[in-house]
């Protein structure tokens, strides 16, 4: 398979706002915790024959002072919410699975019962500004978000029309590496928020540098945003792809 094609073919998703549909796990790290011992389950995972609705798996471990969070949370990108449904049936069902989670239930157990969903877009073209790294590893903030009041999501539109103008507009000089964002709206009407605001970067130290060349050069796509939305502190951790079926290494 043709890595470039593959990527050329998933940018015009990303030119029509193509919607997938995003779940969220909150895991648990067990006894038998590792490095190692997430990599084993994970490649596991893949080679349980996965559905083709499937688009993509992540891990997320939160970025803590004391550093006891292990990986935190676990997302699935699905390509529609009646594609989720049906997969998470099969899965509850199929005894590989049922297998496959006995066996890695000392490593990880993730609630998936408890899982929350959201409609997810990548506003902008995610590879704008290069590959993410090979290994698969990555940044990633989370920031929980409210349309101020009199703001539409017609508003919100506009705004990152503005956002992505600016982004357009960086010099190479000014860019360290991958960037990415995404929006997730969230399917349920009992949270606070009205969408997530997702900033993807290749290490810690590089949405350091993000945050600060927009602190000092976002200008009126800034202001434009802030008048319509307001977004509490993110939450910030240390991601890793677990499934890509573009990537032979991931898949």
């Amino acid at each position: 398979m043709n890595t470039n094609e593959v990527k050329e073919d998933a940018v015009a998703w990303d030119a029509t706002n193509y919607t997938m549909y995003n779940e969220f796990m909150q895991c648990s790290a067990g006894a038998d915790y590792s490095e190692e011992s997430l990599n084993e389950m994970v490649t596991s995972w893949r080679g349980l024959g996965l559905p083709e609705s499937l688009l993509g798996g992540w891990g997320y471990a939160t970025v803590t002072q004391d550093n006891t969070s292990y990986n935190n949370w676990w997302e699935l990108s699905w390509s529609s919410k009646e594609a989720a449904d049906e997969g998470w049936q099969e899965w509850l069902t199929d005894e590989e699975g049922i297998a496959w989670g006995e066996k890695y239930s000392t490593v990880l157990q993730c609630d998936g019962a408890s899982r929350d969903g959201y409609d997810f877009i990548f506003p902008h073209n995610p590879y704008a500004f290069g590959d993410s790294p090979d290994d698969g590893s990555f940044a990633a903030s989370f920031s929980p978000c409210t349309l101020n009041d009199g703001m539409s999501q017609d508003d919100f539109s506009a705004a990152l029309i503005e956002f992505n103008a600016w982004l357009d507009g960086l010099d190479e000089s000014q860019v360290s590496g991958f960037y990415a964002y995404g929006i997730y709206f969230p399917d349920s009407a009992a949270v606070e928020e009205d969408f997530w605001f997702a900033n993807f970067y290749e290490t810690l130290e590089t949405m350091s540098e993000g945050n600060a060349l927009w602190e000092e050069t976002g200008g009126d796509a800034k202001l434009k945003l802030e008048a319509v939305s307001t977004c509490n502190a993110p939450e910030i951790s240390n991601g890793q792809v677990f499934f890509d079926p573009t990537d032979p290494n991931f898949s």
